[in-house]
């Protein structure tokens, strides 16, 4: 077998000058640029000391073996992170070095510090969070007033999932005043973040979040009343994946050919049903019977028949006229 063990040294001493090399074309590209500030923050002064601390641990094993393959190639990498911790300390960046070589140690270790949770925040960011912080401010804004501590509730979750939270940002284009048009718009943001299938964990906490931004302000408006009922009951329903009997339905009633071609051309994605009365045109389906009103007046004010239709209150005055 001594061929054997040749070809295996063969391609040990191969690697070894595979590594020389790996570890040149590596040290040169940040050698040649290690008066840039931005390279010198890249590297991890705590980082590479625990590597330079294992290798050492190693390399005093392997001296002991006399494995002598083992030996220089921990020796490359203990010199490759040595150059790469005295770059990491900004030594050689423009005005760094008069500080001294300990100050310059602690000021990159603090910068370290500040940025440690950097990477488990994005493993650990939510899916869909950039839309969750878009509802949030939605709803904060949906009395038109964002509240300091409103405000303060939102950034924290912006400053934990690292996505720019900007009010005035995202306020741009906002021009709703009080219509019913900024209901629909976040009752819309809602149903499209929903339709994405999000994890039930994750919705559970929206949940909770949307009833933390509406009493942040230590008052409920109106508008947030409204808003939060029909939310709140969307979540419910995905939650529950089941059908619930609590649904209000917007229907209209065209009381002419003419109301029934208008209806055709401003809601062309509603749904036309034929009942024992006739013919009428389904609007959606909606989770408060406030919210529904809101959009049934909204088409009574262009002079359409339209009432809010629910199974469950039916079935229930049904019952009630049965006793008396």
């Amino acid at each position: 077998m001594d061929w054997f063990e040749r070809l295996i040294d063969f391609f040990l001493w191969a690697s070894l000058l595979m590594s020389f090399v790996q570890v040149y074309l590596q040290t040169n590209k940040i050698w040649k640029r290690k008066h840039e500030r931005v390279v010198a923050e890249s590297q991890s002064i705590a980082g590479l000391s625990l590597l330079i601390l294992n290798c050492l641990i190693w390399l005093i094993s392997y001296v002991i073996k006399r494995d002598i393959e083992s030996i220089i190639d921990t020796s490359l990498i203990i010199l490759q992170s040595s150059v790469f911790l005295l770059i990491g300390t900004g030594l050689w960046v423009r005005g760094q070095r008069k500080l001294g070589f300990w100050n310059l140690v602690k000021q990159a270790l603090k910068i370290e510090r500040k940025e440690a949770n950097y990477l488990l925040k994005r493993f650990f960011k939510p899916q869909n969070a950039e839309v969750i912080i878009d509802i949030l401010h939605q709803i904060a804004m949906i009395d038109e007033e964002l509240d300091e501590r409103e405000k303060k509730l939102i950034q924290y979750f912006a400053v934990e999932w690292n996505i720019p939270y900007s009010p005035e940002q995202r306020n741009k284009g906002r021009r709703y005043e009080y219509t019913e048009k900024k209901y629909v718009a976040l009752r819309e943001k809602m149903l499209d973040y929903l339709q994405r299938d999000p994890p039930v964990e994750q919705i559970a906490q929206l949940k909770d979040l949307i009833s933390e931004i509406i009493v942040a302000d230590r008052k409920i408006s109106p508008e947030e009343q409204l808003i939060s009922n029909e939310l709140l009951g969307m979540i419910d329903s995905y939650l529950q994946k089941e059908d619930r009997k609590d649904i209000y339905q917007v229907i209209i009633i065209p009381q002419n050919p003419s109301q029934e071609n208008r209806i055709k051309e401003i809601l062309p994605d509603s749904q036309r049903v034929s009942t024992f009365g006739g013919i009428v045109y389904a609007i959606g389906a909606f989770y408060s019977k406030e919210f529904a009103e809101m959009i049934c007046k909204k088409f009574r004010k262009l002079n359409f028949f339209t009432i809010v239709y629910n199974l469950e209150e039916i079935l229930k005055q049904s019952s009630s006229d049965e006793i008396i």
